[in-house]
């Protein structure tokens, strides 16, 4: 049996995995990335382009290791956040408020960014940085302390093992980390839309009977046209319909759920979908290992806090690291899991309550949902409060 060894392994070649790996190599420790699929450089046909809203700490995190400087042009701000309370059955004009980052700081919300476009930059920094190697093609089988077996037999072994895999990887049941999944009977429709009403980078999202439908923001298009990354979420039933829509049909639809905010569309691609969901880890480490991203926690497409909590995760362990200690040292592997778990709860509560609250159609919640939205406007604040913790997670940075 053939077997390698390097000083750190991370499994998963996405975002999250290829942050964390150059992290690690930037800081002087032999890295070597392991990924279950081809290397995305050598795709006839690239993945759906879907984009991801980075907040501070995310966008803080890649300009130190150099990917952000590569890729800010290609990026979008994100000024302002606009709520529309949208229940049409009930209510005949939904309540709007409007946040707005200028309130709380100088810089924006954050950058809306194609993620392909990311990857990509990531990918080239890789190349250029030393200790750190990519191997594709390279499926994990099976773990235990230190050692990893993949698909094709190969062996490779390291001091500290970062599961970056995402929530199907085997590697939590085989180290005896129970997975708490919560499925709430929704799908988000994805796509990317060209519109005639330039956005004035507003996010804005309807918080609708079904689920949220969110528009944010975009680089204008390559016909000079103003975009936006749209996330429509639906009961699977309903989803299912939309879904075998042709483009035109889907396309005249959303635009009416839109409510003339975009004005009209005039150009649709990427579109996709897929089931929401939460997942969380009872631990985000075990021995020699951290579950780091989507291993550890899944969230749902509500107020962009997905990936950034994954990019929260390479914030705290870079930082763990940036201390004198042992490589595979308990302790440090425990403060990462303290630190990032509480955080990930408080979040995982806060999404499935409004979640719950916008699907609830009793009276009583609604004037309460409602009234809570309308005070926003003058309790400032608890207003203030919910857009920085919001911007940035507790106890990181």
């Amino acid at each position: 049996m053939e077997t390698s060894s390097s000083e750190l392994l991370v499994i998963g070649g996405g975002p999250v995995g290829l942050s964390l790996a150059l992290g690690l190599a930037q800081r002087g420790h032999g890295v070597k990335l392991l990924d279950a699929g081809p290397d995305p450089r050598q795709l006839k046909t690239p993945p759906p382009a879907r984009s991801t809203a980075l907040m501070p700490l995310s966008l803080e995190t890649l300009t130190d290791l150099g990917a952000w400087p590569r890729v800010a042009h290609m990026s979008q701000p994100l000024d302002k956040l606009r709520l529309i309370d949208d229940q049409a059955d009930r209510w005949t004009n939904p309540v709007i408020e409007v946040f707005s980052a200028d309130e709380i700081t100088d810089t924006p919300f954050g950058s809306n960014i194609i993620n392909t476009d990311l990857t990509a930059a990531l990918l080239d920094l890789a190349d250029d940085t030393d200790g750190l190697s990519l191997h594709y093609d390279s499926a994990v089988e099976s773990w235990k302390p230190g050692e990893v077996t993949l698909a094709d037999g190969v062996v490779m072994t390291g001091d500290l093992i970062f599961d970056c895999a995402g929530r199907h990887s085997p590697v939590p049941a085989q180290a005896g980390i129970a997975i708490k999944d919560h499925r709430p009977n929704q799908i988000a429709l994805v796509c990317q839309i060209e519109h005639s009403i330039d956005h004035d980078n507003i996010s804005t999202e309807f918080q609708r009977r079904e689920g949220p439908l969110t528009t944010v923001p975009l680089p204008r298009s390559d016909r000079d046209k103003p975009r936006s990354a749209i996330v429509w979420v639906h009961r699977p039933e309903n989803a299912e319909k939309l879904g075998d829509l042709d483009d035109d049909a889907f396309q005249k639809t959303l635009q009416s759920a839109l409510r003339g905010v975009l004005g009209e569309i005039t150009g649709m691609r990427a579109r996709g979908g897929f089931k929401v969901g939460t997942q969380i880890a009872e631990t985000f480490h075990g021995p020699q290992l951290a579950l780091v991203g989507e291993t550890a926690h899944v969230l749902p497409p509500l107020g962009a806090q997905g990936l950034n909590s994954s990019f929260a995760d390479v914030a705290v362990l870079l930082s763990l690291f940036d201390h004198p200690s042992k490589v595979a040292d308990p302790d440090m592997l425990r403060r990462y899991g303290a630190k990032r778990r509480s955080d990930v709860i408080s979040r995982l509560t806060a999404t499935h309550f409004l979640n719950q609250a916008i699907q609830n159609d009793r009276l009583g919640l609604d004037h309460a949902r409602r009234g809570a939205l309308k005070s926003l406007g003058w309790l400032k604040p608890v207003r203030h409060g919910l857009m920085r913790a919001g911007m940035r997670p507790f106890g990181v940075g």
